[in-house]
């Protein structure tokens, strides 16, 4: 049964609103028809089974003993698609239904298709009122992740400047091995050799997703922020998964292609353990500095420093021992790279579109669409 925790009051002239933080812009598409949770009982959303969804259960792959941290805009956790998987909730903000907030469900419902033995945390930090801005409240989920023994973490949040305390507490989930992985940002005007920046994706620490569509080719998405920090893409059009209150929807936006990756994520750490700390010295925390706003990908605040993450229980698999960052991505390279767009890395896509599919597996299910 989940846990819920709110830590919000009605804003009074002391709090930090300044920042004025809003929840990613996606596209909101009609359904298609046959749209429903039965249907995705019955068969999974096409862009699951192009990342390699059912062939990784099909595997025995499906989270099982990993928890995922979902930083959002909060997840219903009484929806039936979840079965019961969203185990903890943190709200640090609220005051507006999650009817109208619906893109934290929608982000934690990929997850769970993607991964449905997973545990999710729900760290909300929208909404209307709060004890917390938006920014300071980001800061203080990352590291209540941390403290929670969150093994990954998916933030589908950002904006255009880097703000200091943000990046410290990303450092210290980082260097407690935890994966982070981040929408690269919706701003993308669709030209490869302009650039588009959103925070935290654009961290090194971090793993920033692009969007692109279920087509032959998987083409980027022409509002997929195009830079040199972009590490990988995943699908983030027209994508089917959970709407507050019982229902599916679809969305588009690097918001969607995010959490394909991270449940991907999930399932790799499924079959490993996750890493202890490193010794190296963890960064302190920061005093309470003003905020610099941010929009659709990025945001911050402060907090002491927690212990390491907990391992994921689960033996060892065919993927090897995941550690950290640096050897997950070892694995996403070596097992899960598919070349796309121009050859080698590109500013749209990264190194290249994730996916549990061999290459004529995934050309077999992009050509029956």
């Amino acid at each position: 049964m989940a846990t819920t925790e709110h830590f919000f009051v009605v804003p009074n002239e002391d709090i930090d609103t300044s920042n004025s933080m809003k929840i990613p812009h996606v596209v909101v598409l009609k359904n298609s028809e046959g749209d429903s949770l039965s249907t995705l009982n019955t068969g999974l959303p096409q862009g699951i089974k192009i990342t390699g969804g059912a062939k990784l259960r099909d595997a025995g792959y499906t989270g099982k003993g990993v928890k995922v941290a979902v930083i959002d805009s909060g997840v219903d956790k009484d929806h039936p698609g979840f079965n019961g998987k969203v185990t903890k909730q943190v709200w640090y903000r609220s005051g507006s239904p999650l009817s109208s907030d619906y893109h934290g469900t929608h982000v934690a419902g990929t997850v769970h298709l993607m991964a449905p033995d997973a545990e999710i945390y729900d760290y909300r930090v929208f909404g209307r009122t709060g004890d917390y801005s938006v920014d300071r409240s980001i800061v203080l989920a990352i590291d209540q992740a941390v403290t929670d023994g969150c093994n990954v973490i998916n933030m589908s949040l950002g904006g255009p400047s880097p703000f200091g305390q943000i990046r410290r507490a990303v450092k210290r989930a980082y260097n407690a091995g935890i994966i982070i992985v981040c929408a690269a940002g919706n701003e993308g005007d669709g030209n490869a050799f302009t650039n588009e920046i959103s925070y935290p994706a654009t961290y090194t620490e971090c793993i920033s997703t692009a969007a692109v569509q279920k087509k032959d080719g998987l083409p980027v998405a022409s509002f997929s922020n195009s830079n040199n920090a972009v590490d990988y893409a995943g699908i983030g059009v027209n994508v089917l998964s959970f709407k507050p209150g019982g229902d599916v929807m679809r969305l588009s936006g690097t918001s969607m292609a995010s959490p394909h990756v991270a449940g991907l994520v999930a399932c790799i750490l499924s079959t490993s353990q996750v890493g202890e700390r490193p010794d190296d010295e963890v960064l302190p925390p920061d005093e309470d500095t003003p905020s610099t706003g941010f929009d659709c990908c990025g945001l911050f605040g402060s907090s002491s420093v927690p212990p390491p993450a907990d391992s994921a229980p689960s033996p060892s698999g065919e993927f090897g021992k995941v550690k950290d960052d640096a050897s997950l991505r070892e694995v996403l390279n070596e097992k899960f790279l598919k070349d796309i767009g121009v050859t080698g890395p590109d500013n749209e896509t990264g190194l290249g579109f994730l996916s549990y599919l061999s290459k004529d597996e995934l050309m077999a299910i992009l050509d029956s669409l």
